[in-house]
């Protein structure tokens, strides 16, 4: 007799939380855990939802952290912490108990659909220039093919109207953002059907849109008086004080995006001409931008007097042996946004992508032509610039800092 999954959320939450006890796991991760159980109840209950699902799990985690787009990158350990504390939920629900290590659900594919997945990976990479859109679209690809093709056992040849619909219904329970993704995704994998002739019509039109829900969210910005607190906030008495900085500096001046600072390397830096020359990670394009002399002065004192003796041919390197290049600086701007006391709201990224959003608005009040923002930061297209002409905030960081400003942050 198959038992009755627990639906109550308070129930589920204290036997969850009874089993981890019984299984050995130790107070301070009950603790941890406790904690986001009952922020996730608050967050469901002021939805008016009563009963618990697995997709309503989901949610939260996009709420609270951008789940599953932070996939894209290395996660944090506070983001692992929310995901392995709905994970326990969802396994407990669905099996009444959870095994001392969650393994990760293994699909197991036909060798014709393995196929397809292959070669549309090839096509992935071959047009497409971002890794994350890469893996994006494969995943978005590959839910499809195990829900559409193995699960319901529909030949590819066979996909039409009726069955992108139903499977779009499907994805009711996610939010706006993340369906958005994924049905771009679909548009893009039944497109490569079509070019490859595995279907005889092109069936991404049948795809549904999502009104109001494409990248014209307005992004989270600082004022100068927040931007001028945060570099305040950093302790440049220290080699990791001293790294920081010019970290956030180079975001906050040149609009760098993470991924860019954390590839830099010493070929990239060009001294005699004041310029910084680099292949944007996410547009594959090559970036020229000025090294500004506030930025000159900060990485100096970091190679000087903050960066370990290695070898490495990245600027930026972990201050750990072997002090090897560092994964991502996400932790590095959220740390510091919190010894700022900086609010800026639970469900907004914690990234250095704020300071380059702070830059980009800043230049679109100031007037400058879009052609000439994109060109600054890097843009694979001019409309890229649309979200930040919602912004009209007085106030904000000067696009060129005079030196003595920046310099003043002793």
């Amino acid at each position: 007799m198959e038992t009755k999954k627990i639906t109550n959320l308070e129930e589920l939450i204290n036997q969850t939380k009874q089993n981890l006890k019984d299984t050995g796991y130790s107070s301070t991760s009950l603790c941890v855990h406790g904690k986001i159980w009952r922020e996730l109840s608050e967050y469901l209950s002021s939805k008016g939802i009563a009963s618990y699902a697995p997709v309503n799990g989901l949610d939260y985690l996009h709420y609270k952290i951008n789940y599953p787009e932070i996939l894209e990158r290395t996660l944090t350990h506070d983001e692992r912490d929310f995901i392995r504390a709905i994970r326990f939920l969802n396994e407990y629900q669905e099996n009444g108990a959870i095994p001392s290590a969650l393994p990760r659900r293994r699909i197991i594919w036909d060798s014709e659909t393995e196929s397809l997945r292959e070669e549309f990976e090839v096509f992935c990479q071959k047009n497409l220039n971002s890794r994350s859109t890469v893996k994006s679209r494969m995943y978005a690809a590959s839910r499809f093919m195990q829900v559409v093709l193995i699960d319901k056992q529909v030949k590819v040849e066979k996909i039409n109207a009726k069955t992108i619909s139903e499977y779009a219904a499907g994805l009711s329970g996610y939010s706006k953002a993340t369906a958005t993704v994924h049905l771009a995704g679909l548009r893009f994998f039944f497109r490569f059907l079509y070019e490859k002739g595995y279907v005889k019509a092109d069936v991404s039109p049948f795809v549904p849109r999502l009104h109001g829900a494409t990248g014209e969210k307005i992004p989270h910005i600082l004022s100068e008086d927040d931007v001028r607190k945060l570099l305040d906030s950093i302790d440049r008495g220290n080699p990791i004080g001293k790294r920081n900085y010019a970290i956030l500096l180079m975001a906050a001046l040149l609009g760098m995006r993470d991924s860019d600072i954390t590839n830099l390397t010493f070929s990239n830096l060009d001294w005699e001409k004041n310029s910084i020359t680099f292949f944007q990670k996410k547009t594959s394009r090559m970036v020229k931008l000025p090294l500004l002399p506030a930025v000159g002065e900060a990485l100096i004192d970091y190679l000087k007097y903050g960066r370990p003796q290695t070898d490495s041919s990245y600027v930026f390197v972990k201050h750990k042996a072997p002090f090897e290049k560092a994964v991502s600086f996400y932790c590095v701007m959220s740390v510091c946004i919190s010894n700022a006391g900086i609010s800026v709201g639970k469900n907004v990224s914690h990234g250095l992508h704020i300071l380059r959003h702070t830059l980009a608005s800043e230049l679109v009040r100031q007037g400058e032509a879009y052609s000439t923002v994109s060109a600054i930061l890097g843009h694979s297209g001019i409309g890229s610039t649309d979200a930040y002409t919602h912004i009209d905030l007085d106030g904000l960081l000067k696009c060129a800092l005079e030196l003595q400003e920046v310099t003043s942050h002793e």
